[in-house]
């Protein structure tokens, strides 16, 4: 049996792409956390909300499917079978009950955000209980569906390797005799193990795969409907701006997720295209630990590089719709977004570059850290004009909200300011201005470091 000294190495090897699918797998699960701790934002800054409310649920049946791959973060191996049968509940049980509680709440977005087609939805009776109802609705349809065929994960097993000998298996679960023999004869008509390793393979029922891959779909139904509610808020005799902006923050948010879905479901059919036919556990084996040719290693690395896009797209999605949820009501919520975004990307653009030197140069000379390292230290060198083309973009997902007053103020700062200086007589008629604003001396310090900031770009 595999060590967890041994496992941890092993993930971190040139094999597996110097620790790409275990940096992956940690990232998941602070993308959970994250949700999960926004989720608390937001239902604490208007805890008596609905809309809170609904979006404080939603985003941590988000977080939840984020994290489809922490498993791996723990010890993936025999010796700890008794803490995957404990996670297993978390990664089928857990995992496909928010997928079918997003999809219920998607569907309720007209009643949380106006629809002139589907204005019968939007009802404050509606809003007092949907939020509660749809996981209360998912939880049960998980319950009356998981033990069904088509839905029913009944058969897992380990593939046992030790280098020369010949592919073994040992039941995990299940009671199919024949589809575990049927799983190692395939294995063993690869040939001898190239490597020491422990995998698991279990069956793919369609129905799970039918929810995992209905989700997009329902989430370009529920973009449709915040394209409409833009339009909603924007018509009529009396317009409402600022919900309009709210519902261009979430329309963005789902914008980004169901392209970047979109950019995953292709990807996976090239990856398929380029190896020949579906790709299989032990086509991924073979191409992490067997000894593949180019074309075999640009394909694992893309088929890992897949696993990043459904973290990425619903931590953007998270980003865009506490946003929308607290634009109004937590000054500088926008600022502190554009940061955490900047960062995030900043920061995977860093991990996937050093992953792409090493291999490259891991091919070339057989030492793959020092491309990584260079790259690295390039990215770093660089740093300024990647970071102000990144600022740029976050600031146009996500706009800076201000108050009526706190705009009155910026107009008043901008007009002393426009000798480059600010004067005592100045500084006094300004802190006038604030005092009869409301503004603290937090609000008008940060109010002038964003306005310093525009200046200086410009």
């Amino acid at each position: 049996m595999l060590t967890v000294r041994e496992y941890y190495i092993g993930a971190f090897s040139a094999n597996n792409l110097f620790g790409f699918r275990m940096i992956i797998s940690i990232s998941s699960l602070l993308i959970l956390l994250y949700c999960i701790a926004l989720s608390a934002l937001i239902w604490r800054a208007k805890s008596k909300g609905f809309e809170n409310k609904f979006m404080s649920v939603l985003l941590v049946c988000e977080g939840i499917k984020a994290s489809f791959i922490i498993s791996q973060v723990s010890p993936y191996i025999r010796r700890f079978e008794w803490l995957q049968d404990i996670i297993w509940h978390w990664t089928i049980d857990v995992f496909f009950t928010a997928h079918i509680t997003a999809v219920i709440m998607y569907l309720c977005i007209p009643i949380y955000y106006r629809l002139n087609s589907l204005s019968f939805m939007h009802r404050p009776s509606f809003k007092r209980h949907a939020w509660y109802i749809a996981p209360v609705l998912g939880i049960t349809i998980w319950l009356l569906i998981r033990t069904v065929p088509e839905f029913y994960v009944s058969d897992g097993t380990w593939v046992v390797c030790e280098e020369g000998e010949e592919p073994i298996t040992d039941r995990w679960f299940g009671e199919d005799e024949e589809w575990r023999m049927g799983i190692e004869q395939d294995f063993k008509d690869t040939g001898a193990c190239p490597a020491n390793y422990e995998v698991t393979v279990t069956t793919q029922p369609p129905g799970l795969w039918a929810i995992a891959l209905g989700s997009p779909i329902v989430s370009l139904i529920a973009l449709l409907f915040i394209r409409s509610s833009i339009k909603s808020y924007k018509e009529g005799d009396n317009p409402d701006f600022s919900k309009s902006l709210t519902s261009r923050s979430l329309y963005i948010g789902f914008l980004g997720k169901v392209v970047l879905l979109l950019f995953w479901f292709a990807l996976l059919i090239l990856i398929s295209v380029v190896n020949g036919s579906q790709v299989t556990f032990i086509d991924e084996t073979l191409w992490r630990y067997g000894d593949p040719d180019f074309k075999e290693r640009i394909l694992f690395f893309a088929w890992v590089f897949s696993l990043t896009i459904t973290p990425a797209a619903i931590a953007f999605e998270a980003i865009m719709f506490v946003h929308a949820t607290l634009k109004d009501t937590v000054f500088g919520i926008d600022n502190n977004l554009r940061k955490t975004f900047t960062t995030a990307v900043f920061t995977g653009l860093g991990v996937i570059s050093f992953i792409v030197g090493s291999e490259l140069m891991e091919s070339i000379i057989g030492y793959g850290a020092a491309g990584g390292v260079f790259i690295g230290v390039s990215l770093l060198i660089v740093r300024r004009p990647i970071l102000l083309i990144i600022d740029k973009a976050s600031n146009r997902f996500i706009p800076s909200t201000h108050t009526p007053e706190e705009i009155a103020y910026i107009d008043a700062y901008s007009t002393a300011m426009e000798d480059g200086i600010i004067t005592a007589e100045e500084r006094k008629l300004l802190d006038t201005v604030a005092t009869t604003l409301g503004l603290n001396d937090k609000i008008i310090q940060q109010l002038e470091s964003e306005y310093e900031a525009t200046i200086e770009e410009e």
